[in-house]
């Protein structure tokens, strides 16, 4: 396994690995930009030959005939030649080559073997549509931010595993590992600090992708669930506040959400018992960005107040990491329990039904009152109860875990699915 360093550009395996096998069949791996597609498979895919498709023409070939070439007919010969010769073949931006590309390798399937990237959130619905020629010829791989238990696991072959919980939740974005170094609040200043701009630009490459521009109904929906809207209603009123829909009513908003969600930009987490959702932005050094840019506008670069942003935000953050942890542990579903009286963090069900309660206390200060607390809360729920803190404590009232034991199963998963 390559693993983190805290100074170096960082390789962290992924379980995505395991379903791209060109050997046993064509596949297509298609994602949002920065998410890691080119760098898995050139890291650990083998293949004979890697052509990168360029935007304007020709591509960058790298075991080929030639290095480089402005022929787009030249490219999609290259390509068809060596899979004909039995060779494994990465196409990284696929879709720039002219549509008879397709019926080319339609005529060449099922020899060699090809991997298909594309960035586009479109691309797997062209390709996979009635028409295309590759219908049923291509297996798909979505990849998306760093699973749960990956980054976790990564993260903790190098530093304790209380330092790797609280990265993990904006380490997910692959691009931001070079900057591991020093604490976790360092770590992700340095990243907002010096990288900050990638964001709004990794959004803008999106919606371009998607032969949208960056409307200002889409960035104000981004902006509203950052700063803490996060429901339709919230955001809703919002954006008509601010005369961007026509009505105040979660139905102007609901189909852009949706395009969101497909784009990989907005996650929801289910309410338990009810029917609502919980919205956030899925990328959480995105959501932090436009959380200070929104709130503290012409302020938001100050060092000092970076630093106190990520202070307050990281522990609702690290909450939020551990619900999708635990849930991938538990083989459940992340949901959020709201009620008149009282919240509780983490629900994970099971067809509906709950099988795990959790509350997170990110502080070394918990005392048996946040447990008494904690059990009220939860009296109503007849399945396994924990308090996730940062340090044990003495109790046998219930579970206890720290990042030490959630470790333990992360590492346990990992084994039994070997």
């Amino acid at each position: 396994m390559i693993t983190v360093t805290m100074v170096t550009v960082t390789a962290i395996p992924r379980k995505e690995t395991k379903n791209v096998d060109p050997t046993k069949g064509w596949v297509l791996i298609y994602g949002r930009r920065k998410v890691g597609k080119t760098f898995l498979v050139r890291n650990f895919i083998k293949h004979d030959m890697y052509v990168l498709v360029k935007r304007g023409g020709g591509a960058l070939i790298v075991g080929g005939p030639l290095k480089r070439t402005d022929d787009h007919g030249q490219v999609m010969e290259f390509i068809t030649r060596a899979l004909e010769d039995g060779k494994i073949v990465v196409v990284d931006e696929f879709q720039r080559l002219p549509d008879e590309f397709l019926d080319m390798l339609q005529m060449v399937h099922p020899k060699g073997g090809l991997v298909l990237l594309g960035s586009a959130m479109h691309v797997a619905q062209n390709l996979t549509s009635k028409k295309s020629p590759l219908l049923g010829l291509v297996s798909e791989v979505h990849l998306s931010l760093l699973a749960p238990t990956d980054i976790f696991l990564g993260l903790s072959g190098v530093m304790p595993a209380e330092q790797a919980l609280a990265l993990s939740p904006y380490m997910r974005d692959p691009w931001a590992l070079r900057h591991l170094n020093g604490r976790p609040e360092e770590t992700i200043a340095r990243v907002l600090e010096h990288s900050g701009s990638a964001v709004p630009a990794l959004i803008g490459e999106v919606f371009l992708d998607e032969d949208r521009f960056l409307s200002e109904v889409y960035e104000s929906i981004v902006r509203a669930i950052a700063s803490g809207k996060n429901t339709l209603k919230e955001v809703s009123d919002q954006l008509f506040s601010r005369k961007l829909i026509k009505a105040n009513d979660p139905s102007q908003v609901r189909p852009y959400v949706k395009v969101m969600e497909g784009m990989d930009l907005i996650e929801r987490v289910p309410l338990y018992d009810t029917r609502g959702n919980f919205y956030s932005v899925r990328s959480k050094l995105m959501e932090l960005y436009y959380y200070l840019d929104e709130k503290y506008d012409i302020e938001a670069a100050r060092p000092s107040l970076i630093r106190e942003v990520i202070a307050e935000r990281l522990p609702f953050h690290v909450q939020f990491f551990v619900g999708e942890l635990l849930a991938e542990l538990l083989d459940g579903t992340f949901r959020y329990a709201i009620t008149e009286t009282s919240d509780l963090d983490i629900v994970i069900t099971r067809r509906n039904n709950p099988i795990f309660v959790g509350e997170v206390k990110w502080s070394r200060r918990v005392d048996r009152g946040d447990v008494a607390k904690f059990l009220r809360n939860c009296e109503a729920f007849k399945c396994r109860k924990a308090l996730i803190s940062k340090v044990p404590l003495d109790t046998d009232e219930l579970e206890v875990l720290t990042p030490d034991k959630i470790l333990e199963m992360a590492r346990a998963l990992r084994s039994d699915l070997k």
